[in-house]
């Protein structure tokens, strides 16, 4: 008895601090209920917020549990960790409609402010830009000078060339949200040295014209300025779908399609091709001069025509050291003129350049073209080439046999020659789908890393 008394007198002036009625120190479990033996019939954990803290600052009332939010208190999330799930737990936004406020869910999982963000709309003709009175064209929300722009889904058009000259922006787009112009010319150009700009999920359609009809321009004019494009379509123009003349190009999980001047051009600058796609485009793939490259995980497919010049990719004026690399991509069905590389195309290249773990297969070629050509300073390792043969360490002469070919469905099966043939000191983690690399002793050649 004398000890039941000590009890609820330590229980009394313990929970006077913690206000938790049920909590008693050195009682079974500290909890009240059990003093005398009985069965504990009420939450044996948290009773209010007051009983939790950081990092789990909020309590579950039907579990007793403290945990970092809940469906009644999802603002308890904040940061780049805004939105509250049903395990009640903080996350990044994964979708512009998590941000209930502003709308725009930012790379990095945080939601903007609404502030911070200038508003586009198909059919809009508000002058501030707001999500209640959007503006109707890209030009007008870059000149609010805010951080973000975002379009809504629909075809947002302007009767001129959108022009981002020395702004740092970020652009959002909604599912289904196109850029477009009217009248002949660029639908984008980025220009000076101190553009930085972003660019997510957005189409870039419909450049028309006899000259200068390309998706997207990046003109240096003397500095260098940075365009990066994730998840971006850049289709259906009548020029290009990207020239660059200078500054850095990136592209990340992209497709460039169906452009009749040619898929990608560069001069001098620098690019980050990753995880994207570029196909059917009749002017050729990729042409490069004079740049600095990284291209890792692409499919490059069914570019170039007859009288094209080029097919997949093409190599010209790279004469210094620098960074050059060209790994784990599949290049396939492109085609060109007679005498045409249809592959991988080096023409003035003075320095070694080792190509390694590619797929370059089954390109047309025709007048003595090849696969993989011109330059003796363009080699390949830990590559299936063919059907003509490459000689290198690792490569193989097979068909690697494609899902489906009539699809365009150029990853691999489980049986291809080009599972588990890559270089064994490679250090590629992923594939083009995200997939994790190696699934099996070693990496798979090619864009396509085949999963069990």
């Amino acid at each position: 008895m004398v000890k039941f008394r000590y009890l609820m007198l330590a229980c009394v002036a313990f929970t006077a601090c913690r206000k938790d009625p049920l909590y008693c120190p050195g009682a079974p479990k500290d909890n009240c209920n059990l003093l005398d033996g009985s069965v504990n019939t009420e939450p044996s954990g948290c009773t209010g917020d007051p009983g939790c803290a950081a990092p789990t600052p909020v309590c579950e009332l039907a579990a007793g549990t403290c945990v970092q939010c809940t469906a009644a208190e999802p603002g308890a999330c904040t940061g780049t960790s805004p939105v509250c799930g049903s395990d009640n737990a903080c996350h990044g936004c994964a979708a512009h409609t998590d941000c209930a406020d502003s709308h725009a869910c930012l790379p990095d999982g945080s939601c903007a402010a609404a502030a911070d963000v200038a508003y586009v709309a198909p059919g809009g003709s508000g002058a501030a830009c707001t999500a209640t009175a959007p503006c109707g064209t890209l030009d007008a929300g870059l000149t609010t000078a805010r951080p973000y722009v975002k379009i809504a889904t629909g075809l947002v058009k302007d009767n001129k060339t959108t022009v981002i000259d020395g702004q740092a922006v970020t652009i959002l787009a909604d599912p289904g949200a196109k850029l477009d112009r009217d009248g002949d010319g660029a639908v984008l150009e980025v220009e000076s040295a101190n553009a930085t700009v972003q660019i997510y999920d957005l189409e870039i359609t419909g450049a028309s014209g006899a000259a200068g009809a390309d998706g997207v321009q990046l003109t240096p004019n003397g500095g260098t300025p940075s365009l990066t494009l994730t998840r971006v379509t850049i289709d259906g123009n009548q020029g290009l779908g990207i020239e660059t003349t200078g500054g850095s190009l990136t592209l990340t999980r992209s497709t460039i399609a169906n452009n009749t001047g040619g898929g990608l051009t560069t001069t001098g600058g620098s690019l980050t091709l990753t995880r994207s796609t570029i196909a059917d485009n009749a002017g050729g793939g990729l042409s490069l001069s004079a740049t600095q490259f990284t291209i890792e995980n692409n499919f490059i497919a069914s570019n170039g025509s007859g009288s094209s010049g080029l097919g997949g990719v093409k190599l010209d004026g790279i004469t210094t050291s620098g960074t050059h690399q060209l790994d784990f991509n599949t290049i396939t069905a492109n085609l060109g003129p007679a005498t045409v590389n249809t592959g991988i195309n080096c023409g003035t290249v003075t320095v070694p350049l080792v190509f390694s773990n590619n797929i370059v297969y089954a390109n047309l070629v025709a007048g003595g073209g090849k696969q993989l050509g011109g330059s003796v300073n363009c080699t390949a390792t830990y590559s299936d080439v063919g059907p003509d043969t490459t000689a290198g360490t690792g490569n193989v002469n097979s068909d690697p046999l494609f899902v489906d070919v009539n699809a365009a469905n150029y990853h691999i099966t489980s049986s291809s020659p080009a599972k588990d043939s890559a270089d064994s000191a490679a250090t590629l983690d992923i594939d083009f789908d995200g997939d994790s690399r190696p699934q099996g002793p070693a990496r798979d050649m090619g864009a396509d890393e085949v999963t069990p």
